[in-house]
């Protein structure tokens, strides 16, 4: 317990961090208006988006948060967003994303098992293609191939498009893990004793060989959780989906300082939530890992 609690403030210290860090690099940007000639706006519209900020102030990084919980408007403008508005956009974007993560999830080891069979056979080739072709193609080109289809549907079928395909390259980057540890797996003395004394490979993948590679596939989990996150943010524009995705991007390009800070805390928030997770997780499944932190 005094374990989970220690890495529980280590890992909580870091999201102040990310608060104040994304506030001041969002401060620092310069205030332009969307003219052809990008001309700067002018002094008292500059001076007025200062104060609202708190920019220049010794404490004005504590601005949106002072917006947030008094229940103002977030943002300079009325393209800022209230806290309610904010949690239902961050809701459906969690949702999208607890939809991609089993998916990236069920497909790496259903691509590590194949890997592993293709590597015995002439397909072997496909074990190296398949990653290439993910890793090279961006999320949002699968996404405007599907986004006619469905975004005239509607019925979730847009939130689940968006999910199946932003759960394309981290369930390739996973199995990809996921295959070399299983091939390390097979290869060791154990496996060979276990079949040559008559136990069905099958059995043997299951019994000995996967919870070994379990751990290798858990410690890769917040990568990709990280990974889901950046992905939704193209994903969710291609598709129209009005979440936390779009939001960041809008906030961002409207230099909306106040909804960047909230929003990329509260994301910050999400993935040190999905990190504890994995790691008490990582703990129940691997003995070792208990021994290593007894």
């Amino acid at each position: 317990m005094r374990l989970i609690a220690t890495r529980l403030v280590r890992q909580l210290v870091l999201v102040p961090v990310v608060a104040v860090a994304s506030y001041f690099l969002m401060a620092a940007l310069p205030l332009t208006t969307e003219s052809d000639n990008k001309r700067q706006v002018s002094p008292e519209l500059a001076a007025s988006y200062q104060r609202d900020l708190g920019i220049g102030e010794p404490l004005g990084f504590l601005r949106p948060w002072q917006k947030l919980f008094a229940g103002e408007r977030l943002g300079t403008s009325a393209q800022g967003i209230t806290d309610d508005e904010l949690l239902q956009k961050l809701s459906g974007s969690v949702g999208v994303g607890l939809v991609a993560l089993p998916l990236a999830l069920a497909w790496a080891v259903g691509f590590a098992l194949l890997r592993t069979r293709w590597r015995r056979g002439r397909f072997a080739v496909l074990g190296d293609v398949v990653p290439a072709i993910a890793f090279g193609t961006p999320v949002f080109i699968p996404a405007l191939l599907l986004a006619p289809a469905v975004v005239e549907r509607g019925h979730l079928l847009p939130e689940l498009c968006a999910a199946v395909v932003i759960a394309i390259w981290p369930g390739t980057f996973l199995g990809t893990l996921v295959g070399d540890a299983l091939e390390t797996e097979l290869s060791r003395d154990y496996v060979r004793t276990a079949l040559s004394k008559g136990l069905d490979p099958g059995t043997v993948l299951r019994r000995h060989v996967l919870p070994n590679v379990w751990p290798a596939l858990l410690d890769a989990v917040t990568p990709v959780a990280t990974a889901l996150l950046a992905g939704s943010f193209a994903a969710e524009r291609v598709f129209g989906l009005p979440y936390f995705g779009q939001l960041y991007v809008l906030a961002v390009l409207n230099k909306q300082v106040a909804v960047v800070v909230v929003s990329t805390t509260t994301f910050a928030t999400v993935l040190v939530v999905v990190s504890l997770t994995v790691e008490l997780l990582r703990m129940l499944v691997d003995p070792r890992a208990r021994e290593a932190r007894a």
